[in-house]
């Protein structure tokens, strides 16, 4: 017992209090490290299916592209990508950075020199998570330089516990460059406040320079350089990045004249500067690609500004000098310096007006409040109002940002009093303000702005334990001063722990959700399908010469593609997808390339204007051959369902979304809200439309009248909105004219407008072809597919009257109205081929409509739908018409000689016929019936399909005695052409063209918020 008292009296505890002291902070760091990493890849196996990797978004795919290249080209980034932004291709810009590069080196480690493709594209999916948590360790030394290592530690407290788009740009399997620019500007941002700081301390100064005292200036000049570096590798992965040059640029604006008018020398942190600067203007030489004139790309922009930046700080430190030396007021060196600005921003509009609109643009762009309508197309390039911010801080950062807040404005009181003099302090100050201008003009910088939210905390902290403790020593510290710092530390990150907003979350919670987008998965059998049965880009029509996804190719203005080369038009949301997972060459892309021609496409009124588009996106040898579209492109309800309808609208000069649709209002006791949006002609007759809800059919208008009441509003017009009461706002009748009969008289109301139900009728496409749909239903996903439905539903079934009580014709009814009358499953994606089309020509009665028919199978399962075109004989009773469905000979073409391998082929041949007629004794018709090879339709048939109609009777009709008839009891034409009857009883169309609307039974199983289910 005596020995072991002996032991403890011998054991030094104030030995061990001190290693505490000293060493404290790197196991707590350890572990925060380590949970930061373990929230961003906890649901990894979500993104791994079937042994195959999914990556979230859009751009991560693209980067897969880019990390490849440099793995089969090591170092090498892809110098032009032919295909993508076909007929032109395009330079990668801010894609095959050194992003790209840093994660195929890490894939070739891993791979041991030869990593397989699953290798690298789970270092891809990885790489996200890594580099997040990396973000820490630049956090913790700046942290640590305002607040010391506690306050190191707290910042990385809160950047573990943040939420928000940092969170959700670091989470495994969202592996875009975002993250990588965080690290690498929180890198930069440590190597300037260290050079800052460094350099109030040796005080470098010109005459230093003058005498070759390299000595003294060692270590500024040391440090500065290093910042620079640090701002070219930031400049490296991200082009855009000059960005923070212009942020330095700005400090050194404000900081320099709160040196001279301070009585300090603007020459130490004007040193930093130079050399900074001068260092990251030459290192952007090394990946410099071009001469344009754009900040996407390595450009001459990043060294010009950066050199330009240099030689302002130059100046500033000169005329410090100048004017001292000539007895000015101090407050006069201000004046100078910004009149100084202000003549040289004139003469640059005046001599270089381009060159001046090019810099305020870009400038607004990142910082104006406001980005263009097209950006607005963009989710995260949208703006963000000031009553968004509030609630978007407290969710992401809970009550850390005032905190952040509150250490903004100690530093700018203490820098004003002058007993905050460091120049790091101010540093940290603009760059928060920048970077908050540039989250409120575009909402992505919202993971940028997390940085200086958890460093200002750290100098918070450091302030609140400073007079809590009163300079004490740890032994000497009391308990209720520990207490203090703690209660303000957990008042800081509790809320992060245990949410407050509404719809907030916490990092774990987040982090245990992640999984692949919706649209990811729903595009993936489509994708796979064209990879597959589709011909290689360079092979189409026989060609032979196949182009190499990974090949190199010579970076050039506007790629010479070879025969056999072809496009692939779609919204360019969805190019990367198309280039990386099918390996085909979309026309237009996620760099918003091809936008215009897209929007130009999927609106175009009419096959002929479509062509024109085509046209303009193809080269003599290599044409835009297959169209791919989705739910989502021809859904209106963009913020109820994600629909995409809008965008185009927003790059297509011609139109806007009032041309496409109308949103009809509903009364609710919040006041006015979306109903529902009733179509206009002009909505159906878009591309997009004729391709998803008809698959180039010709459609008639349905016998149903929408009804609605006008509002008028304080402008002179009128909002429509939901007629008052229960009554449901659609009416079904026997015949279109009936219904159209009604809308005349009832003043405010529509014939069609919902579901698949144009006004009028619309006409067939001659030269495109559904050739797969997506075995992926709409449904299967989730949600966001019905979500609009479901609110039509709600509104057309009679407001807010519970479904469950409707009778089961009602029911019926509304289904029809929605969906169509045989409409099957939805799909997620539709692909369309444009093919020339096979010619049938014909005899039949003169002056009469022919329509021809065939139904088609889609691929598996029983969805079928039928194809109906139409013409008009002559005097002499011929007719021509061009339709692109085959019906025979589908064996005979396929991916191994250049053509598709349809997987929509016909049940039968076509029934090609007249309407009915009545000559007094019997209803007849003339009909035939028609093969179409699939020669004929992808040209390498020319020979045209002939048929000769030959009249049959229907029936025989004996008249009573006495009585006559009027010698055409039908009108000329009972049917409406594909094989319906005319009396409005189905839609105009067997299966109604609309295989993309919902299932009865499946779509409507989904319970609405306010009204129960829809039971078939």
């Amino acid at each position: 017992m005596s020995q072991r008292r002996g032991y403890f009296e011998d054991y030094d505890f104030d030995s061990v209090l001190g290693d505490v002291q000293q060493w404290y902070h790197i196991p707590i760091l350890v572990v925060m490290l380590g949970f930061m990493l373990w929230v961003r890849v906890q649901n990894w196996s979500n993104f791994v299916r079937d042994g195959s990797v999914i990556f979230s978004g859009n751009d991560a795919w693209y980067h897969y592209r880019q990390v490849s290249y440099v793995v089969d080209n090591f170092p090498g980034t892809m110098p032009f990508d032919p295909f993508t932004y076909f007929p032109y291709g395009t330079a990668s810009g801010q894609f095959g950075t050194l992003f790209d590069q840093l994660i195929a080196t890490a894939a070739l480690i891993v791979g041991l020199g030869n990593p397989s493709e699953q290798t690298v594209a789970m270092t891809l999916l990885i790489a996200p998570a890594v580099v997040g948590t990396l973000v820490a360790i630049p956090v913790y030394f700046a942290g640590k330089r305002l607040g010391g290592r506690f306050g190191g530690l707290v910042s990385v407290l809160i950047l573990a516990l943040s939420t928000g788009s940092f969170l959700s740009r670091s989470l495994v399997g969202f592996s875009d460059h975002h993250v990588a620019e965080v690290l690498f500007q929180m890198l930069a941002v440590l190597g300037v406040m260290v050079a800052l700081s460094v350099a109030e301390e040796e005080m470098p100064v010109w005459e230093l320079v003058v005498n070759r005292e390299w000595e003294a200036l060692r270590r500024p000049f040391g440090w500065a350089a290093l910042a620079g570096v640090a701002m070219a590798l930031y400049v490296w992965v991200w082009p855009p990045g000059v960005l923070f040059v212009g942020i330095f640029g700005i400090f050194l604006l404000v900081q320099l004249n709160v040196d001279y008018l301070s009585g300090r020398s603007p020459e130490h942190v004007a040193f930093v500067g130079v050399v900074a600067l001068v260092v990251a203007g030459l290192l952007s030489f090394v990946p410099f690609s071009t001469l344009e004139i754009t900040a996407v790309d390595f450009t001459l922009v990043q060294p010009l500004l950066a050199f330009t930046v240099a030689a302002s700080a130059v100046f500033m430190a000169w005329l410090a000098r100048k004017v001292d030396d000539s007895d000015l007021d101090p407050r006069a060196y201000p004046l100078i310096v910004f009149g100084t600005l202000g003549a040289v921003g004139l003469l640059s509009a005046l001599l270089t007006p381009e060159l001046f609109g090019y810099v305020v643009d870009n400038t607004q762009r990142f910082i104006g409040l406001g980005g263009g309508a097209q950006a607005q197309t963009v989710g995260e390039a949208q703006s963000m109002s000031l009553g968004q911010l509030l609630p978007m801080l407290l969710g992401n950062y809970g009550l850390a940002w005032f905190g952040a807040f509150a250490a903004i404005l100690v530093i700018l009181a203490r820098q004003i009093r002058g007993t905050e003099r460091r120049a790091e302090t101010l540093f940290v100050v603009v760059w928060t303000v920048i970077l908050l201008l540039a989250t409120l003009t575009q909402v992505r910088f919202g993971y940028y702005l997390t940085l200086p939210v958890v460093v200002l905390n750290a100098y918070l902290i450091a302030l609140v334990a400073k007079y809590v403790s009163s300079g004490a020593s740890l032994q000497e510290i009391e308990t209720f001063q520990v207490l203090t710092v703690l209660a303000v530390l957990l008042l800081i990150v509790a809320p992060m722990a245990v949410p407050i907003t509404q719809g907030s979350s916490t990092a774990m919670a987040t982090g245990n959700q992640t999984a692949p987008g919706s649209g990811t998965v729903g595009w993936a059998d489509s994708l796979e399908w064209m990879e597959s049965n589709t011909p290689a880009p360079g092979t189409y029509g026989g060609a032979d010469n196949e182009m190499q996804l990974n090949g190199t190719f010579p970076r050039q203005d506007d790629y010479d593609y070879p025969e056999g080369a072809y496009g692939v038009m779609s919204w360019w949301d969805y190019g990367h997808w198309i280039t990386q997972r099918s390996g085909r060459i979309p026309n237009a892309n996620p760099f918003q390339q091809g936008a215009t021609d897209a929007a130009d496409f999927l609106l175009a009124p009419n096959e002929e204007r479509a062509e024109e588009v085509i046209g303009n996106v193809s080269e003599d040898d290599a044409e835009t051959r297959y169209v791919v579209v989705d739910w989502k492109m021809v859904n209106t309800y963009s913020r109820l369902s994600r629909g995409k309808f809008f965008a185009p609208t927003v790059f297509n000069d011609t139109t806007s979304q009032s041309d496409y649709y109308e949103p009809v209002g509903r009364q609710t006791q919040r006041g006015l809200t979306l109903g529902y949006n009733l179509k206009s002609q002009r909505y159906y007759e878009s591309m997009v439309n004729r391709l998803w809800h008809y698959h180039g059919s010709a459609k008639e208008p349905s016998p149903v009248a929408i009804n609605y009441d006008e509002r008028p509003r304080g402008d002179g017009t009128s909002l429509k909105v939901v007629p008052a009461g229960d009554q449901e706002p659609y009416r079904w009748f026997n015949s279109v004219d009936q219904a159209r009969e009604y809308v005349e008289e009832d003043g405010t109301a529509q014939v069609g407008g919902v579901g698949p139900h144009p006004p009028e009728a619309v006409s067939a496409l001659e030269h495109y072809r559904l050739v797969q749909r997506s075995n992926t239903s709409a449904l299967q996903l989730g949600s966001p597919y019905v979500r609009g439905f479901q609110q039509e539903r709600n509104v057309l079934a009679g407001g807010t009257r519970d479904l469950r009580n409707s009778t089961g014709q009602d029911i019926l009814n509304l289904q029809r109205l929605l969906f169509g009358q045989n409409a099957a499953t939805p799909p997620w994606t539709k692909v369309f081929e444009r093919v020339p089309g096979a010619t049938i020509e014909g005899t039949g009665p003169a002056n009469q409509t022919v329509y021809a028919s065939v139904s088609m199978q889609m691929g598996s399962g029983n969805a079928t739908f039928q194809y109906t075109q139409q013409a008009q004989t002559g005097a002499d009773g011929e007719f021509t018409m061009t339709v692109p469905y085959s019906t025979t000979g589908y064996d005979q073409y396929g991916p191994e000689n250049g053509y598709t391998d349809t997987a929509v082929e016909a049940e039968g041949a076509y029934s090609i016929s007249t309407g009915q007629q009545f000559d007094g004794s019997e209803v007849y018709t003339h009909n035939t019936t028609a093969e179409v090879t699939e020669g004929q339709v992808v040209g390498e048939d020319d020979s045209p399909v002939t048929v000769e109609l030959e009249r049959t009777t229907l029936r025989e009709v004996q008249q009573p005695d006495g009585n006559e008839t009027s010698g055409n009891e039908t009108s000329g034409n009972e049917t409406s052409g594909d094989g319906t009857s005319g009396d409005g009883s189905t839609d105009g169309n067997q299966t109604d063209g609309s295989t993309n609307t919902t299932d009865g039974q499946s779509a409507l199983a989904e319970p609405a918020s306010d009204t129960g289910v829809l039971a078939p």
